[in-house]
């Protein structure tokens, strides 16, 4: 396996430093001076490896966009050993969150931008649409007696605050607001099985 180049090597530093200039100022607030102290560069390096202020954020997406497909594959293993809808609570909402709040935080300042830039709304969408899927899917098989409907906004129901964490995350919320999410999804979670025999809740 080659190892990365250099040019690839300082592209993604270059693009973290983005990210997290994005998540601290937002996307108009990220300037290049920012940027470039962030990474540690001098500024014109930044036209040399990502190009003029659209190649920038076009690049910014694609990088938000892999890393959601890359944390939401990560999650995925995981959950194939959730067995239960409470267990995939327990995992999402965990002391230790596997997720990078600077990728919400992007992903917003991204999607508010979809209006100047309309090609990234497909893929940003489908990479939240993708999280959502995988969610279900564990739903599904871990509650198979009960109605798609339901699953369905029960995924919908414990992903929105699971999301709403990282968005919230430059506030600094309350710890217990955490706890109030998760013991709110797990509330979902149980209605899956509330309407079913013991038997059939086996």
């Amino acid at each position: 396996m080659s190892r990365p180049s250099l040019k690839d090597q300082r592209s993604e530093q270059i693009l973290d430093a983005y990210l997290t200039c994005v998540a601290r100022y937002g996307l108009d607030g990220a300037t290049q001076e920012r940027i470039a102290a962030q990474a540690g560069v001098k500024r014109p390096l930044l036209r040399h490896y990502l190009g003029n202020k659209e190649e920038m954020i076009a690049a910014l997406a694609a990088h938000v966009v892999a890393e959601y497909a890359t944390l939401t594959g990560f999650m995925q293993a995981e959950f194939g050993a959730v067995e239960t809808a409470a267990g995939l609570v327990e995992l999402l909402y965990r002391d230790d969150p596997t997720s990078d709040p600077r990728l919400m935080l992007a992903w917003q300042a991204l999607t508010v931008a979809v209006a100047d830039y309309p090609d990234m709304r497909d893929p940003l969408l489908d990479s939240l649409a993708r999280f959502i899927d995988a969610v279900e899917a564990t739903l599904r098989r871990v509650a198979p007696e009960a109605e798609a409907g339901r699953i369905r906004a029960v995924t919908q129901g414990i992903v929105a605050p699971y999301v709403t964490l990282d968005s919230i995350s430059p506030l600094k919320p309350p710890k217990n607001w955490r706890a109030e999410m998760k013991q709110s999804a797990m509330t979902l979670a149980a209605s899956l099985t509330q309407d079913l025999s013991p038997e059939e809740a086996r």
